[in-house]
């Protein structure tokens, strides 16, 4: 039982103290300073001075306390003369880093930042171990230990002895507390026990720290288009708010490539590169016939996103790709969602009801049946819109305008200008139908220069203007149908829409309104076109219903369905849209959704002559945490007149699996079944995971050829080490 605590001068004033031996129920209280050194607080059972020798021995539940470190042991021993503290028993040393070290025996020398130690045991301050036979403490910032173990990991709790799943074993071990780096030499790494590798050296490091400059883990792997491949990134800490990461990247196919990502946060925003060369690389044009006409010439990509907050109303940034051909970003692995790349700079306004964008745009198309270089370029295109408060009716206006100068390659300019309004009033009827009545106005005016480069006969300039009104009214009448466990729904939709004929005239270009398919999203909407170049004018009343039965716990089911009449029968449109004929296909969704772990939609449009399936898409998912997937399908037929477009008949499947807490996995698969079956991509992936090691295996198949980019399979293995990095590996 403790009850005596003492706090000791140790230095010139130990000289006036008596000689004392502190019993068990005894408690006196002194301070020191060793030498020149700290005051040194000793708490203990039992406290031995010999003041000929100038030692004092503390015994029992010993805590030495200097500066921000703390000793605790069986037994201390501080000689005075020597400035030496020996600890024995149980000893622990907590520094003011975090980390504490366990150890048979101490000696420590120079305000306990010099030292030996024996048979130590270190816990860092991110809880990962450091042991070995012997350690040298220098300094206090300095620990070198012999025949040493490191790992991060925990120890099986069943099994304590087991070893952890990877340690590293090295005859040497420094940790340098100034430097921030723990080094390791003669080391070998062991997972689950058995050695994998031997280095003479390596460092990674200190937990401590956030980052830290140096070699990354290598890439080794290889793939059908580049063959083999080998590089070491560099992790470059430019200054604590900016970094780069310089990926060099060597291969036997596919040249030699450098790829440098950069990084900065400014106090008002962010920067964010990813830039690479590649020289020595065979492109091959994919819209040659000769697939051997190669050519060896530099390629490269580029990627910017950056945002910065100007001050409370406006931001500007820039959202940027680029590459050298249509095939680099597939062939190098670079990421990619579209079959084109933007190029985007803009500046934004945000009012309290208002919003304002001038931005500029660059095009890049991916589609190997496309020039890459024959893309406009949008210098500028601005816009603004402005809401105003409710009415005394309960309207509001939008109040819009738009510039753009947009400067085709091959010659075609265009420059528009264009302003608007709306007028939009939502009201309910006496039967608790609702209804949304829409009025707009908006005026364009066009100039643009055709040329002979773009197909034109000869050389033009046309400036044209048009004034669009257009009114809509939309009606819906929900009936709802309350019960104890289902709500049920039917609600018939109705809109008339209203608007002169055409708009459209041949000296209007259309830039922004050339891809179109109508689909039930579109069904209600009063102008149907995107963008501005082309106008949905006419007279037409567009009709649907829509129904669904709900449940607060078991989720519900919805279905709509509709069509669309238009009076004049001339349509602007392009040919097989599904806005051909008078009375439009018709387009229909259901959604199935009984609760979170089931869910299944259908989309369809038939053909509203004939009711030939046009096209539809039907997909299904579902599962427990454990267990979930999906797959869908989705077809579209050739349009009759337009053999340049052909049947699409595509099926996709996907599933996720834990076999464990530590294993997952998922497999995925995307068929092409229009002539015959052939296999666009398939994947699988199993992972196993815990608290400090992933060991990720992807085996992944594309079936999917173009110009110097190859089909076949390929094989990825990545270890993620907690604290070391990752290390990648795919053996063929």
């Amino acid at each position: 039982m403790r009850r005596a605590a003492i706090l000791a001068f140790i230095g010139i004033s130990i000289a006036f103290l008596s000689p004392l031996r502190a019993r068990a129920q005894e408690q006196q209280k002194a301070t020191t300073n060793a030498g020149a050194g700290t005051p040194v607080l000793v708490d203990a059972d039992e406290l031995q001075y010999d003041q000929d020798l100038g030692v004092i021995v503390a015994k029992g539940h010993v805590e030495l306390s200097q500066k921000d470190q703390i000793l605790l042991a069986d037994t201390v021993t501080y000689n005075q003369r020597t400035d030496t503290v020996t600890a024995s028993g149980n000893v622990s040393i907590m520094q003011p880093t975090g980390d504490v070290a366990f150890a048979d025996y101490m000696e420590l020398h120079n305000d306990m930042r010099d030292g030996f130690i024996k048979d130590v045991r270190l816990l860092l301050s991110d809880r990962s171990r450091l042991a070995g036979n012997t350690a040298r403490r220098a300094a206090g910032t300095r620990t070198e230990v012999r025949r040493a173990i490191y790992s991060p990991c925990e120890l099986c709790a069943q099994d304590p002895t087991h070893p952890p799943t990877w340690q590293i074993k090295a005859e040497q071990a420094v940790d340098d507390k100034q430097l921030q780096i723990i080094e390791y030499r003669d080391a070998i790494m062991e997972i689950d026990g058995f050695p994998i590798f031997y280095t003479p050296y390596m460092s990674h490091p200190e937990p401590s720290v956030k980052r830290a400059s140096g070699f990354l883990a290598p890439t080794i792997g290889s793939d059908p288009s580049n063959g083999f491949r080998v590089g070491i990134p560099y992790y470059w800490v430019i200054g604590p708010d900016k970094d780069a990461t310089i990926r060099p990247l060597f291969t036997t196919e596919g040249g030699e490539q450098l790829n440098v990502q950069y990084r900065q946060r400014f106090g008002n925003g962010t920067l964010r590169t990813d830039s690479s060369v590649t020289v020595g690389s065979t492109s091959v044009n994919p819209r040659l016939v000769d697939v051997n006409a190669a050519n060896n010439s530099v390629r490269g990509h580029f990627i910017v996103d950056g945002i910065w907050d100007l001050n409370d109303r406006w931001r500007t940034g820039i959202s940027a790709e680029g590459t050298s051909d249509q095939t680099y970003l597939a062939r190098y692995h670079f990421p990619y969602t579209s079959n084109y790349v933007t190029q985007h700079v803009y500046a934004e306004n945000f009012g309290t009801a208002s919003y304002g964008n001038i931005s500029a745009y660059g095009f890049q198309n991916l589609n190997p049946t496309y020039s890459i270089a024959n893309q406009p370029v949008v210098l500028p295109i601005a816009s603004y819109t402005l809401t105003t408060p409710a009415d005394a009716l309960g309207g509001r206006w939008d109040i819009s305008g738009s510039a753009l100068n947009l400067m085709g390659r091959n010659g075609f300019k265009e420059r528009r200008l264009s302003a608007g309004t709306n007028w939009r009033l939502p009201f309910y009827g006496p039967l608790g139908d609702r209804y949304d009545f829409n009025a707009s106005l908006r005026a364009d005016e066009y100039d643009s220069d055709f040329t002979v480069a773009a197909g034109y006969p000869q050389n033009t300039t046309a400036i044209a203007a048009r004034i669009f009104p257009q009114m809509s009214l939309n009606w819906r009448y929900p009936w709802i149908r309350p019960g104890e466990k289902v709500t049920a729904l039917i609600e018939p939709i109705a809109s008339a829409v209203a608007a002169p004929n055409g708009g459209n005239p041949a000296s209007i270009p259309n830039e922004d309104a050339q891809s179109f398919e109508f689909d039930e999203t579109d069904l209600f909407q009063a102008n149907r076109f995107p963008g501005y170049d082309r106008v949905d004018g006419g007279i037409r009343v567009d009709y649907g219903i829509h129904a669904g039965l709900y449940n607060p716990t078991a989720g519900n089911a919805q279905i709509l369905i509709g069509q669309s009449y238009r009076v004049r029968r001339e349509s602007a449109f392009p040919l097989g849209a599904g806005l051909d004929n008078r009375r439009s296909d018709v387009v229909g969704r259901v959604i199935v959704s009984p609760g979170r772990l089931f869910n299944f939609f259908y989309r369809a449009r038939v053909d509203g002559q004939d009711l030939a399936m046009r096209r539809q898409e039907v997909g299904l998912s579902g599962g427990l945490a454990s267990l979930n997937g999906g797959v869908s399908f989705i077809t579209a037929s050739a349009i009759p007149g337009i053999p340049s477009v052909l049947p699409t008949k595509e099926i996709s499947e996907s599933l996720s699996f834990s076999l464990s807490p530590n294993w997952k996995g998922t497999v995925s698969n995307t068929q092409n079944l229009a002539n015959g079956s052939s296999s666009v991509s398939s994947r699988l992936q199993l992972t196993y995971l815990d608290d400090c090691l992933s060991v990720t295996g992807t085996i992944s198949q594309s079936g999917i050829t173009f110009g110097d980019v190859r089909s076949g399979e390929s094989f990825v293995l990545t270890f993620v080490f907690r604290n070391l990095g990752d290390v990648s590996i795919s053996p063929f």
